[in-house]
């Protein structure tokens, strides 16, 4: 299952740019999501700084947006996914 999702977040990240920010956001979550759990199955905790900064990142990618929206009274970001 892991090398699936894999596949899948590769995929989507040579669209990356030319998704809508609601997608690049969901991009980012599945990729803090997906590294902390091969961190998890790997066991390799030397490496989790990786997942946390990337999930640092999907955080203030979040925190940006949704600043924005409020600013510009635009939507705000979707939900973050399960």
């Amino acid at each position: 299952m892991l090398v699936a999702e894999l596949v899948g977040l590769l995929n989507d990240a040579e669209h990356y740019l030319m998704g809508t920010p609601d997608q690049r956001l969901a991009y980012l979550e599945r990729r803090a999501k997906l590294l902390h759990r091969l961190m998890d199955a790997t066991g390799d905790e030397s490496s989790r700084y990786l997942a946390q900064d990337a999930e640092d990142r999907a955080a203030a990618a979040r925190a940006g947006a949704e600043a924005l929206a409020a600013e510009c009274g635009d939507p705000h970001p979707a939900p973050r996914g399960p």
